[in-house]
């Protein structure tokens, strides 16, 4: 079984820090506001790197990104369904 997917609290590898000093110029912008949420995603090819805000947990940020995906699939005709699977 896979490793759940967590928040670790401090960027830990090169990616995720490239994510949080964007997250960084952000939050630093005069238009960025208390309250606004986002979601940095980079990848290189090899693996990828992730970086929350805003978010008071993890679940949440990953409906609303989920949201957005199927926002795109529609608009280029395509619907994206997602099934979950797991326990319960």
């Amino acid at each position: 079984m896979s490793k759940p997917v967590r928040t670790e609290g401090q960027p830990h590898d090169r990616l995720t820090r490239l994510c949080a000093a964007m997250m960084s110029a952000l939050e630093a912008d005069p238009e960025y506001r208390d309250g606004d949420k986002a979601i940095i995603m980079l990848d290189d090819g090899v693996k990828g790197g992730l970086v929350l805000s805003g978010y008071d947990n993890d679940t949440q940020a990953m409906v609303d990104l989920l949201c957005h995906l199927r926002a795109i699939f529609e608009v280029n005709g395509k619907r994206l369904m997602v099934l979950p699977l797991g326990r319960g």
